[in-house]
């Protein structure tokens, strides 16, 4: 979450149908890998296309077409329990608190 990059997934080719069976199975947690889906990763993106497109980003449209998005550093501030503050995830080189 915080290293500064966007998460982006680019799908090609996908018509309204396959689209809608891959949402479906991504609501299910059946992530299925598709030839037309890749995806980067990017501090910035800026996104063009030949007719005003309406433009979403974590789902909530934000307008339309052309648009970019960049990272900002800090703007998202988290509050957590004070019995949560020692738990930080695997990947941070700690190992969570027993009893969360």
């Amino acid at each position: 979450m915080d290293d500064g990059l966007l998460d982006v997934v680019i799908y090609k080719n996908f018509s309204k149908l396959e689209y809608i069976r891959h949402a479906i199975s991504i609501s299910q947690g059946r992530r299925m890998l598709q030839p037309g889906i890749s995806r980067r990763r990017s501090k910035a993106l800026h996104v063009t296309s030949d007719q005003p497109t309406e433009f979403h980003a974590d789902g909530i449209p934000h307008g339309f077409t052309p648009a970019t998005v960049k990272v900002v550093a800090g703007a998202l501030h988290v509050r957590i329990p004070a019995k949560m503050a020692d738990f930080q995830h695997p990947q941070a080189g700690r190992t969570p608190a027993a009893s969360l």
